[in-house]
């Protein structure tokens, strides 16, 4: 590693130290490195380079060759960790690539080391750049900020910024493994058959990293509300683990205007601490949690999202009015679903239902407002909540509302529209705009009493380079995503509303929370279609969609429900498998699995057709008598504010328990995800059946399970 030697900096560590080597709370230099000592808490940096070599308490350690902040700058990355990726032509759902070299840190010179009341900062330049690594020790956790600043009077583009944890230490890559809990690739990635210098990366912006061995575990954790990122683990020439946190950054710095960019949270686990529930309680140590202003979401066993014209996958042939199609609601209703989510139904393109014109307008395709006012009536008198499918994207440019209002539109460098899929990218940090949608809610809510939205894109839009909010341009993505959810939010509370909130949001960040009431759950369906396309035994299937789960749940701010599902619009039509559940897994698996969907904790969603496919002309068994029975088994036997543990039993039955903490009352739920008949003996001893789907018997304390059957016991756990 080569460093310029900076004879200021020396001088000015050698005097700070010579002042503080009598304040047991100040750095203590030894042997080349700067050592703190406080609480039981130690932290060792490298007294020449400026690097973090070790945090440690009584219980845990995290040992490494140092935390590297890096910065795309002006085409190139300062400090030569990573490949130059150009960011501009990334479309919103897509994450940028992690491509680490293999290359030595450059000369840059330390320029201060200083304690500060909350830890300590380091201050390291490289040319005409400083990165000012802020360190705060916070309870068993140590976090960095790191703020990038230049000399430049003129402007710098930025375009990436990554925090990379290098070289951690203790750990044998022959046992070590990798893992993003609660998004995909799933389970536990072990470094053996990776090569060297190359990543894998998740994919949705994971905020954990996990590395574990037989004796260890290490979790990392990343925060950035303003833009998404791509979190990845590699390892180094000299065989060490390592990680990596890049945030899609874009925008621009120069000596009147600095950067900061998320925040890396290296925690320690207590002793006998479960490594994945001390992620959750570190999310509430931080502040994030559910919503505390509504109480929308509590009764919602299962959500029908369907569209008065029928299926996407069947071209929308039904032609219904809003009014004609309430005459579904009863059956929707008997079937036990607690609302229904209308695709959009606002003006809109004869090409497209996503495509919208004028979202203050009910299409009178449909039947406009009043015919709106009707179907939502009749909803409510059937118990069932209303959610309309909110599209904040824009429309095509040639539309009066998007010229009306070229000033929201996200603009590129040279200054014209961003467009994605070939309509404007407006910018949901508008002040204008903000107001807008807070307006839309307002008004729904108060004239049809509309209960809340799905809202689309809710990951933001492209990169806006001419912000009215004076915001950098990659703001207009994840941090615009979250505020499209909070003025529609605002706007339903201000129209008299607990609202329902169902963001289009697949990146499972701590910070949308607080914010949503129930989270997209697309990483559990990117997870059953990856096992769907690997060689799996039947246990083997079983086993992995356990441990995703468990990890999901744990990992997760405490009490966020989650969308479950098979399949939605999209997937039937034109992504991943691109087909109905049932024609994807058989009925009889797609049932074992809508069971599994449905009767752990969360709320179970299926898409128009897929209770009867016969009704939109397309092939399948009719299952309205199922799905009636599975939520019937639900609302009697698993409140939704049950718990959920699960159980491995090393076979091809899917096991778990559904329990109350405070009363000890459980339910032990079973289902068969196979084509043969499986028994499992109850390690409590359960034998009372509640509920069943599908047949089954018992003997000598054994539930033998017929094919792809399921049953719900009465368990004391």
């Amino acid at each position: 590693m080569r460093r310029k030697i900076c004879l200021t900096a020396i001088l000015f560590v050698l005097l700070f130290l010579q002042a503080g080597c009598a304040d047991q709370g100040d750095f203590i230099r030894k042997d080349g490195n700067l050592i703190l000592e406080e609480e039981g808490i130690r932290v060792v940096l490298d007294e020449q380079t400026g690097m973090l070599k070790e945090f440690s308490s009584g219980d845990d350690s995290i040992g490494l060759k140092g935390v590297v902040a890096d910065a795309g700058l002006n085409g190139a990355y300062a400090f030569r960790q990573l490949g130059y990726t150009d960011f501009s032509s990334l479309s919103t759902w897509e994450l940028p690539l992690l491509w680490p070299k293999m290359k030595e840190l450059p000369e840059y010179c330390v320029d201060s080391i200083k304690r500060t009341k909350e830890g300590f900062q380091v201050s390291v330049s490289r040319d005409i750049y400083t990165f000012l690594y802020d360190y705060q020790i916070l309870d068993h956790a140590l976090s960095l900020s790191v703020t990038l600043s230049t000399t430049s009077e003129e402007d710098v583009y930025v375009n990436g910024f990554a925090f990379l944890i290098q070289g951690l230490s203790g750990y044998d890559l022959s046992d070590t493994t990798f893992e993003f809990p609660g998004s995909t690739p799933d389970g536990r990635i072990p470094f053996v058959g990776q090569s060297r210098y190359r990543a894998v990366s998740a994919d949705y912006a994971s905020p954990v990293i996990q590395l574990t061995d037989s004796v260890r575990t290490t979790n990392l954790l990343f925060v950035n509300e303003t833009e998404k990122w791509t979190a990845g683990c590699y390892s180094d020439a000299d065989g060490l683990p390592c990680a990596a946190f890049l945030s899609a950054v874009e925008g621009i710095i120069n000596r009147e205007k600095p950067m900061e960019v998320g925040t890396l949270y290296l925690p320690l686990l207590q002793d006998g601490q479960d490594p994945y529930l001390a992620v959750s309680d570190f999310w509430e140590e931080l502040g994030y949690h559910i919503p505390r202003d509504s109480s929308g979401g509590e009764d919602l066993w299962a959500v029908y999202s369907a569209h008065p014209y029928g299926t996407m996958d069947t071209g929308y042939w039904n032609r219904l009015t809003l009014e004609e199609y309430a005459d579904s609601l009863s059956a929707i209703s008997e079937m036990g679903f607690s609302a229904v989510w209308l695709l959009p139904v606002f003006q809109h393109t004869g090409d497209n239902v996503y495509e919208p014109i004028d979202q203050g307008i009910i299409d009178q395709r449909y039947g406009g407002l009043e015919q709106a006012r009707s179907f939502i009536q009749e909803a409510h008198a059937q118990g069932v909540k209303a959610l309309f499918d909110f599209v904040p994207h824009g429309p095509r440019p040639v539309y009066p509302f998007a010229k009306e209002h070229d000033d929201w539109v996200s603009k590129d460098r040279e200054g014209n529209n961003q467009i994605e899929w070939e309509c404007v990218s407006m910018d949901y940090n508008h002040p204008e705009y903000y107001a807008y949608n807070v307006e839309l809610a307002k008004y729904y809510a108060e004239e049809i009493s509309l209960d809340g939205a799905r809202i689309d894109c809710s990951m933001g839009g492209l990169s806006n380079w001419s912000s009215a909010a004076g915001l950098r341009a990659s703001a207009s993505g994840l941090a615009a995503g979250l505020n499209v959810v909070k003025a529609l939010r605002e706007g339903f509370i201000a129209g008299g509303k607990e609202p329902l909130l169902l963001p289009e949001n697949f990146h499972p960040s701590p910070a949308y929370a607080e914010y949503t009431d129930v989270f997209y759950d697309m990483p559990l369906y990117r997870c059953l279609y990856s096992m769907g396309h690997s060689d799996l035994t039947e246990t083997q299937y079983v086993s992995r969609l356990a441990h995703f789960l468990e990890a999901e749940q744990k990992t997760s701010v405490a009490g966020q429900r989650k969308l479950r599902f098979l399949g939605n619009h999209d997937t039937v039509t034109w992504t991943f498998d691109a087909q109905r559940a049932q024609t994807l897994y058989g009925v009889e698996k797609a049932k074992a699995l809508w069971m599994i969907m449905g009767w752990i904790d969360g709320v179970l969603y299926i898409y128009q057709g897929d209770e009867d496919p016969a009704a939109y002309g397309l092939e399948g068994m009719n299952l309205t008598e199922f799905f009636t029975e599975l939520l019937d088994a639900k609302k009697t036997y698993l409140p939704m504010d049950y718990l959920t543990r699960y159980i491995s039993t090393e076979s091809p039955v899917f096991a778990f328990y559904r329990y109350d903490r405070e009363s000890a009352d459980a339910r032990l739920v079973l289902v068969n995800l196979s084509g043969q008949s499986n028994s499992y003996t109850p390690e409590n001893g359960e034998s009372q059946v509640l509920a069943a789907i599908g047949d089954y018997t018992q003997e000598d304390g054994s539930i033998i399970l017929a094919p792809y059957s399921g049953v719900i016991l009465q368990s004391g756990q």
